[in-house]
């Protein structure tokens, strides 16, 4: 029997949740599907893909700074390009990632009659599109055959403007090679990790401001990532004193020997669509404090169980979890375990299952 097509229509494949998300849940859906990555912006992928795995890029570059007109243009350009790439594939079903994909899988879908999947990959209250995307977002989402969300607070949100039933929560995957690389005998070192890139949306400062508060001995706190506040939070750290004590190491492609070594992880963002670092680092065993920020951490972590939850912004409480953890090898060995086992459902093979089934269920 012919194997049915699969195209994904994401913006990027450079480092980020969303891609990480495609990147891992393709290399599993490859195994009973042919599948084409449709990307809006060309880019070297970051993340690991099955070379079976058809890539295609629409557009070289992104112009961040157009008109409204040239912006309208440049989707309906970019839009038919999609179009093209899925009819010249003869995809049976497209699978959109982020909000202005999403869209124009609806659309394309729609014109050429074949079945759409969207996936919203961050808490739509939160999200950087502008007015007039929320205004299309509410007339063409509808439309789909199914929406991906996460979490129930992110279910909440669209079930006020898509049928309850087209909403479906589907957690965010383990990448595979990761999972792969969990080394339990690892000799532990005293550092603090936050992975994640340096924006004001994942709030490091409040991180790096805690920690410059609490005694601190011989730990260190490591930030895994890049982002627009790098050269802030750098300065911070000088104003702070701390430099001894932070390290900044950048993007990393495989973070798993950071996990592996480290005691403690920080999830300390003001809003997530679902955050995978934090589901990583539980994984690998780490001790977790996180804010409960809408939308995600409060599903993952049972509070004082499995982890710490904190209010967002609240340095005060931060400096107190962290030193109590910091000072109880019992609570950390407590926290490790029980972090181990929740995470286990968010294996790769899983997630992919339940997307399979939501995917068989339109072709």
């Amino acid at each position: 029997m012919k194997r049915k097509k699969l195209a994904f229509i994401i913006p990027s494949l450079k480092a980020g949740g969303a891609e990480r998300v495609v990147s891992t849940l393709t290399n599993q859906l490859i195994l009973d599907f042919d599948i084409v990555i449709v990307v809006l912006y060309a880019c070297k992928p970051f993340y690991h893909l099955n070379p079976e795995i058809q890539v295609v890029f629409c557009k070289e570059t992104y112009n961040s700074t157009p008109s409204f007109f040239q912006s309208i243009a440049n989707h309906l350009a970019l839009k038919n390009t999609c179009k093209k790439v899925i009819l010249k594939e003869k995809a049976d079903i497209i699978i959109g990632f982020t909000t202005i994909a999403n869209i124009y899988s609806v659309l394309i879908a729609k014109q050429i009659k074949v079945p759409s999947i969207i996936s919203e990959r961050i808490h739509p209250q939160f999200g950087s599109i502008s007015n007039f995307w929320v205004k299309v977002r509410k007339i063409i989402y509808p439309k789909t055959n199914a929406l991906v969300i996460q979490t129930k607070e992110i279910k909440d949100f669209f079930t006020k403007y898509v049928q309850e039933e087209k909403v479906k929560i589907i957690n965010n995957p383990l990448a595979e090679e990761l999972v792969a690389q969990r080394n339990i005998q690892t000799i532990k070192s005293n550092h603090i990790i936050c992975v994640g890139r340096l924006t004001e949306q994942k709030n490091q400062e409040l991180l790096i401001r805690a920690f410059a508060n609490i005694k601190r001995g011989d730990w260190k706190l490591l930030l895994i990532g890049e982002g627009n506040k790098k050269e802030a939070y750098k300065q911070l750290v000088d104003d702070l004193k701390i430099n001894d004590s932070v390290v900044f190491i950048g993007n990393v492609k495989d973070v798993s020997a950071y996990y592996n070594s480290a005691k403690i992880f920080v999830l300390p963002s003001n809003y997530e669509g679902f955050p995978n670092a934090l589901i990583e680092a539980m994984y690998f065993g780490l001790s977790c404090i996180a804010t409960n920020c809408p939308s995600g951490p409060s599903e993952i972590i049972n509070d004082g169980e499995n982890g710490f939850l904190i209010p967002v912004k609240d340095q005060l409480t931060l400096e107190q979890k962290l030193s109590t953890l910091i000072n109880n090898n019992n609570l950390q060995t407590q926290f490790s375990k029980k972090a181990m086992r929740s995470t286990k459902p968010f294996e790769a093979p899983s997630i992919a299952n339940t997307w399979k089934e939501l995917i068989s269920k339109f072709l």
